[in-house]
């Protein structure tokens, strides 16, 4: 039996994929205007630079960063503001498409989220300085799906070898933030690995309406606004899948976006099943401090959506002090998938279930142990290697559980991490 295209076209699936949406008649197809972009305000400029004393193709020159463009899909509502950073908001809307664009800075450091500090009187971002929302384009899915493949198709790269032609690159990744996550706070991180990963491809993110709060209310509106938002992930990731173009999809889900891809995947393998298609969607999935009831993921979930990827590997931690507050506001003795050490969970029927134990790399004691995944350079070294497919085995881990877990070398860890920063530059 033939596996049933639902969504046989993303340039079709423009009316689905802007749906209902109360902006879909401002996105124009790709042969009208140029869609709508909204933009950064650009900083002022030094009396010696005014206008008039240089051209913009020499100010362009003197650009000290470069510009990520990220693809979304998000179903929070549009608030109407000229700002990139507020021009989404927190509440639910339906699904939408557009383009992002982000600056890296040319003094990034691998790992960081450069943002003006009042230490160093900083009071304005600069994308010669920090990470930046620069500016969001909604997109008809007629156009966004142009552009996508094109930034896909020109990221290919092939290399005569001995053995043959050697080709890389022409991939795409999927990033779904967690808890108390902004859209800009989705777009900044996304372009962040995508550039300390020197992806060759094209990075995309979901972002869902995250209340971008801390408070123990903003968590539960959060975990209820993940569970609703699950049809509109799973149309978006497998749209993804089938219509890209993409020699490669991965996916990246960190903390609460865990929930949101494990329900998508849950769907998507239903519908795999139904047309009997045998071959995975998915490349890597990479699920990073899940926060996620472990047994409920072991038992109801894992079964069913092994067969729609290639591998999953997941990144625990038992210093992971957010996961530890999560256990405590949902219930004290229901671990959450994320917990390492003795709370580790492993998966011993399953063999493309990766578990890696982070609890001894450095972390950010500001982000409560929370973001390694983005912010160690050693568990990005990690992901790199994950995403080229090289086995559990040969990437300087060491074996736990008689290989059913591994864990990141004390010793070897900064040696990969201070390689892997030589090669990120």
């Amino acid at each position: 039996m033939k596996a049933p295209h639902l969504l046989m076209s993303l340039a079709l699936a423009g009316l689905m994929l802007t749906g209902c949406d109360s902006a879909k008649d401002s996105m124009p197809e790709p042969d009208a205007d140029k869609p709508p972009r909204v933009t950064q305000e650009e900083p002022p400029v030094p009396e010696e630079a005014a206008p008039g004393s240089t051209s913009g193709s020499e100010r362009e020159e003197k650009e000290k960063h470069e510009t990520i463009r990220v693809f979304y899909g998000t179903d929070r509502n549009i608030t109407g503001s000229p700002k990139p950073k507020e021009f989404f908001g927190t509440k639910r809307s339906t699904l939408s498409l557009g383009f992002c664009d982000v600056s890296i800075p040319e003094n990034h450091q691998p790992g960081e989220l450069e943002s003006p500090s009042i230490w160093k009187l900083e009071f304005r971002e600069n994308p010669d300085k920090h990470v930046v929302l620069k500016s969001v384009e909604p997109a008809s899915g007629s156009y966004f799906l142009t552009e996508l493949r094109k930034t896909i198709e020109d990221s290919v790269e092939t290399k005569e070898t001995a053995s043959g032609v050697l080709q890389r690159g022409g991939e795409a990744f999927i990033f779904i933030h967690g808890f108390n996550n902004s859209f800009e706070d989705a777009a900044r991180r996304t372009a962040q690995i995508a550039y300390d990963l020197k992806f060759k491809g094209a990075p995309l993110m979901y972002s869902w309406p995250s209340q971008s709060s801390g408070s123990i209310w903003a968590y539960k509106e959060d975990g209820r606004t993940a569970q609703w938002c699950e049809e509109n992930v799973t149309l978006f990731v497998e749209a993804i899948a089938r219509e890209s173009g993409a020699r490669k999809i991965h996916l990246i889900a960190h903390s609460m976006g865990n929930r949101v891809l494990s329900r998508a995947l849950k769907n998507i393998s239903q519908k795999l099943t139904l047309s009997r298609q045998e071959k995975p969607l998915f490349n890597e999935v990479i699920l990073t401090a899940p926060d996620i009831d472990a047994q409920v993921f072991k038992d109801s979930i894992a079964p069913h959506i092994v067969q729609t990827a290639d591998r999953f590997t997941i990144y625990s931690s038992s210093e992971d002090l957010a996961l530890k507050a999560s256990r405590v506001v949902n219930s004290l003795w229901h671990q959450r998938l994320g917990e390492g050490g003795s709370y580790l969970t492993v998966f011993p029927k399953f063999k493309k279930i990766n578990v890696v134990d982070a609890s001894d790399i450095d972390t950010n004691l500001f982000a409560l142990g929370h973001s390694y995944h983005a912010d160690s350079v050693t568990v990005l070294s990690d992901v790199r290697l994950v995403f080229e497919g090289i086995p559990i085995q040969r990437r300087n881990l060491r074996s736990l559980l008689q290989d059913l877990a591994w864990k990141f070398n004390s010793s070897g860890g900064s040696l990969l991490g201070r390689a892997v920063r030589g090669t990120f530059r």
